[in-house]
């Protein structure tokens, strides 16, 4: 008897939700206003059941309006919220009004495939001759949320890279005023050699200021979407970056090796220079008194090219080499000793041109950075 009853019940609720669309479908301004509507909206009894769902929301969960009918409203819900939501449904049927829901939490709605979407609702009532029943206005928020991640990204990088620069930018200024006071101290008895030695010391210090600026502002228009991807002629990128340090590599007699079976690869050729300029810049200043660099390429099986500097440094420890292109770790400044700008720089490159890095070294044995990009079209 019991479970007759219950069957009976269950069609009575049934069919009071099924009169409760008809209402509401056959209300030409409301059929207008939901059908018109860019948020999907769904139409609950008391029960948390629903009567009517608009187009909007079967787009938006793939599920029909036939399929959900007299369904509990969990069927939007994962289903490990089944139980608050229950709870929430209820509290507001007890005190009904129009706010938003959820305010300061993140909220989510399933599809019909069991995937979720990240969602903001807006709730009112409505009294009817069949009763009072809840109306949510449910607006799918993926894009929005993609975007304040990538701009909370953003910001962390940008705090990170601030920090580096201002650390960079104040060790050159620093250097610079040092130096060109002692040479406008009229105490000072400099020979010509030593005079001629500060001023080379002063100008590669401006040097490294403009390169600092320059990667800052490579940095900030660092959009991937703005860029064409097309076959890098890499054989002129490392000539063209070669000639921006002429004068570094002149005044340290460096000797530079470059493979003649330089491949081409699929990237975007100004970003791909500032990867060369930094790895090259960073094996003169820390390639010893005459740096040896050795430039090679290699193709990978997984359809990459991995291009390579090698230098004759005194290398570097594996606790650096761990955090080396980080800008975002501790330690670095400690361990870094003027490595890091740069190389955070190469990191994000290489990331936006769906490439990564990576460095070999070990004391006294020198070093090999490596960055790795597609093979071209």
């Amino acid at each position: 008897m019991e479970a007759q009853s219950n069957v009976t019940n269950e069609l009575e609720v049934q069919k009071r939700i099924a009169y409760t669309a008809g209402l509401l479908q056959g209300d030409v301004t409301i059929k207008t206003l939901i059908g018109s509507l860019a948020e999907g909206v769904v139409f609950i009894n008391e029960s948390g059941r629903i009567i009517l769902i608009n187009g909007r929301l079967s787009e938006l969960t793939g599920y029909d309006n036939h399929e959900v009918m007299g369904q509990s409203l969990n069927i939007f819900i994962p289903n490990k919220l089944h139980e608050k939501h229950s709870s929430h449904v209820k509290k507001f049927f007890t005190e009904p009004k129009i706010r938003s829901m959820g305010i300061g939490m993140e909220l989510i709605a399933k599809r019909k495939d069991n995937s979720t979407f990240p969602i903001e609702i807006s709730l009112s009532f409505l009294d009817t001759e069949s009763g009072r029943i809840g109306i949510g206005f449910l607006t799918d928020i993926t894009a929005r949320k993609k975007a304040e991640d990538e701009l909370n990204k953003r910001n962390i990088e940008l705090d990170a890279y601030a920090h580096t620069v201002a650390h960079d930018l104040n060790s050159s200024v620093a250097s610079i005023v040092g130096l060109s006071e002692m040479l406008i101290d009229p105490e000072n008895n400099l020979s010509k050699e030593e005079f001629d030695h500060y001023l080379k010391e002063i100008a590669q210090g401006g040097r490294k200021m403009n390169s600092i600026i320059r990667e800052l502002l490579l940095f900030a228009s660092m959009k991937k979407e703005d860029i064409d991807i097309s076959e890098v002629n890499m054989k002129e990128v490392i000539e063209s970056a070669c000639q921006r340090l002429k004068y570094q590599i002149q005044e340290k007699a460096v000797q530079i090796e470059i493979s003649k079976d330089i491949l081409n690869c699929a990237g975007y050729a100004l970003w791909v220079e500032e990867i060369w300029l930094n790895f090259i810049s960073n094996a003169i200043n820390y390639g010893g008194d005459h740096p040896k660099i050795e430039i090679s390429c290699s193709k990978n099986e997984n359809g990459f090219i991995k291009y390579n500097v090698k230098d004759s440094g005194e290398g570097i420890s594996d606790e650096l080499k761990a955090i080396i292109f980080n800008d975002k770790d501790r330690n670095k400044d400690r361990l870094t000793k003027g490595f890091g700008l740069g190389l955070s720089i190469v990191r994000r490159i290489a990331e936006k041109l769906d490439g990564y890095v990576s460095v070999e070294s070990g004391p006294g044995k020198g070093s090999v950075f490596s960055f790795y990009l597609k093979e071209s079209l």
